[in-house]
């Protein structure tokens, strides 16, 4: 495995190149660096809630006694 390989392996290297590939398709051309950012932290929080499951409701005063 290259080093290339192991960057993208990492979850917000996915997410940044996938949040670049995405954005440069929706504007049909090189991406706007500040809307590829927002889509790559985006892309990353999303990934991280999906990975790490719904939040603890007791952890968060979601629940009441």
């Amino acid at each position: 495995m290259s080093t290339a390989d192991d960057i993208l392996d990492e979850l917000f290297h996915g997410c940044a190149w996938a949040a670049y590939i995405d954005q440069a398709h929706a504007e049909q051309g090189p991406p706007d660096i500040e809307a590829t950012r927002r889509r790559a932290f985006r892309y990353y929080e999303e990934e991280l809630a999906r990975k790490n499951g719904p939040p603890n409701k007791y952890l968060h005063g979601g629940v009441k006694d």
